[in-house]
């Protein structure tokens, strides 16, 4: 299968474009002009890249293409002081892009999303991702099926050489550096932690049996389980041995904190897709790769 990955820069991108070049697919990475993709070292030579300046450019590159399938990872989560121009162009506008190249072709495409579980109240990040969802229900309710618009509700992934900014990985980080103390809210919220891994074998999965599933589907990819952070944080503690004081409640909840994300998998399994990794096994490999 020829394969447009999006986001090839970023962390699950990374993974992906490894995991389905193994696979036996044939990969063409899309990436900003400056992104740099360090995360997939020699590899990244292996692959062929493409670097559009602009709107027209870039769906030009598409039609040429003429992939049976776009998998899109592509995201600004507004970590890094993006603007809400940045958000909207990165989590909108893309995709849409992209879309609209593949509703004026002929022959049926699959449209393989990066959604959130997020509600859109959350912040500017998950507002876009939702909205792009809407967008690509739209395409392909409109084109009778013909754009497949498969859609993933991802938990909240983790994994080796993850974007500093993240949660996840500044606990494992400051634990693994031997930190003294570490300011956390007071980790109630429940949360399905899923490792990178087991978060490509399910896209793999529906790749793979795409043509059994409807023309439009939201479909959930986590572990099924979801531990307290409060949880995650102590297995972290307790796998790197660290000595760091945990102080929980010394840091608020954040304006509409989500307190319950947890993952329905029984679509994925009927595909014959489980995890793999529990949290502990998920965190030992994580350390064992990045330090």
């Amino acid at each position: 299968m020829k394969i447009l990955l999006t986001g090839a820069s970023g962390f699950l991108g990374s993974a992906l474009a490894r995991r389905l070049r193994h696979d036996g697919h044939d990969v063409i990475l899309l990436a900003r002009a400056n992104s740099r993709l360090w995360r997939m070292g020699d590899e990244a030579g292996d692959f062929h890249v493409v670097r559009p300046e602009g709107g027209a450019e870039l769906r030009s590159l598409v039609a040429e293409i003429d992939p049976d399938a776009v998998v899109h990872t592509a995201c600004a989560y507004g970590r890094r002081d993006e603007t809400l121009d940045d958000i909207l162009a990165a989590n909108v506008g893309l995709g849409l892009s992209i879309l609209q190249v593949l509703e004026a072709r002929e022959r049926p495409t699959l449209f393989l999303n990066t959604g959130t579980v997020l509600e859109p109240s959350v912040n500017a990040y998950s507002l876009s991702k939702n909205q792009f969802s809407d967008w690509g229900r739209l395409v392909a309710e409109r084109t009778a099926g013909k754009v497949q618009f498969i859609n993933v509700l991802l938990q909240h992934m983790y994994g080796p050489h993850d974007d500093a900014t993240k949660f996840t990985t500044h606990v494992v980080r400051a634990c693994k550096r031997g930190e003294a103390a570490l300011q956390l809210t007071a980790g109630e919220q429940k949360r399905d932690f899923i490792y990178i891994d087991d978060v490509t074998s399910a896209y793999a999965a529906l790749l793979a049996q795409a043509a059994t599933l409807p023309p439009v589907l939201d479909v959930e990819v986590g572990t099924g389980q979801a531990p307290q952070v409060r949880e995650f944080v102590e297995t972290v503690k307790r796998v790197t041995g660290a000595a760091t004081e945990l102080q929980f409640g010394a840091v608020p909840y954040r304006a509409n904190e989500a307190m319950h994300c947890q993952a329905d998998i029984a679509l994925m399994r009927s595909l014959g897709w489980s995890p793999e990794f529990d949290l502990e096994a998920g965190l030992k490999k994580t350390i064992e790769l990045e330090f």
